[in-house]
């Protein structure tokens, strides 16, 4: 009977710490939440650039982010929300189009990025540069 106890006990020690790791590997994911990224999308270059990061960012990590127009209106949010998403207001400018859309539907976003606070000029809509809209996806990430 005590080799049966030890031949129990022995699978159970190997479990343990290989459930310890499936822990630590889960964590990281966890502390993030989904993040919908609700972009200002109007015609000057910073506008443009916030959709454009946004949709990228998007297609890139499809279960973590969402994007959604500012000019298409807030039901996006409202589904967003109710799935526990996060809402991430990206505006272009001191025009700040994303918030005050979310504002006027009474929704408050969790994070607020402005693109010409990242150093991008506001400008010609054709002034639209990949390096731009990967810095973006950078400060998105950092949030």
């Amino acid at each position: 009977m005590e080799s049966k106890g030890k031949e129990q006990k022995g699978p159970l020690e190997q479990k343990e710490p290989l459930s310890g790791r499936i822990n630590e590997v889960k964590n990281p994911s966890e502390k993030r939440r989904n993040t919908l990224i609700f972009a200002c999308s109007g015609l000057s270059n910073t506008g443009k650039l916030t959709m454009q990061a946004a949709s990228t960012l998007a297609f890139r990590r499809p279960g973590l982010y969402r994007a959604a127009a500012a000019l298409k209106g807030t039901s996006t949010v409202e589904d967003a929300l109710s799935e526990g998403f996060r809402i991430l207001a990206l505006d272009g400018c001191t025009d700040r189009c994303a918030t005050k859309k979310l504002n006027e539907a009474g929704v408050q976003a969790e994070v607020y990025l402005m693109v010409t606070e990242l150093g991008i000029e506001k400008t010609r809509p054709s002034d639209v540069k990949p390096e731009y809209i990967e810095k973006i996806i950078r400060a998105i990430k950092d949030a």
